[in-house]
């Protein structure tokens, strides 16, 4: 269900956090789509992970790839500045996959996955609490990959919605069906 985002609202971390659990080291990864009105990327420009860490025009910033989930806090973030998205932008989708080396594993294989989203004033703030927040270990514990959250842009300003639409195959059907034919 969408939910209007407070119009004051022009700066946002999304973060992921993960913890492997006893058994399990892995490598999960953050990444998003900049999409038109036909929810088609424009080009690689509008993809963003960790070999390509910046957006167009600086919209969205990914912190760097963590290949560890040791880090205490949040693992890795995207910083999204609303007001330098593209007009002919209509959506960002953000999406957590395991790193493409980690075959069939599943999300519930890890004691906890969050992903959040909070207001913040710059790529250097934390955040305060998140205006939304899923553990994908124990809500979609069968993915293994994900498209998890979406900012949408409304007449009103902008829209999220937790979507969690599994990808049996990874970022690369990620890409293909945001019409991008990425080599990751």
């Amino acid at each position: 269900m969408k939910t209007q985002l407070d119009q004051n609202i022009k700066k946002i971390r999304v973060g992921l956090n993960w913890t492997s659990g006893k058994e399990y080291s892995f490598d999960l990864d953050l990444s998003a789509f900049l999409l038109d009105e036909k929810d088609l990327a424009r080009g690689d420009e509008d993809f963003v992970f960790y070999n390509n860490p910046v957006s167009v025009g600086e919209a969205l910033v990914l912190s760097g790839d963590d290949r560890s989930g040791m880090v205490e806090g949040t693992n890795e973030s995207i910083f999204v500045d609303l007001e330098k998205i593209p007009e002919n932008i209509r959506k960002a989708v953000f999406c957590v996959t395991f790193d493409d080396t980690e075959e069939d594993r599943i999300f519930g294989e890890a004691e906890s996955i969050v992903l959040s989203a909070s207001s913040v004033i710059d790529e250097f703030d934390k955040g305060e609490s998140p205006f939304c927040s899923v553990d994908l270990a124990k809500h979609c514990h069968l993915s293994g990959a994900m498209a998890v959250l979406e900012l949408s842009r409304s007449d009103e300003g902008w829209e999220y919605d937790m979507i969690c639409d599994s990808a049996d195959f990874g970022l690369l059907e990620l890409c293909s069906r945001y019409g991008l034919a990425a080599e990751v």
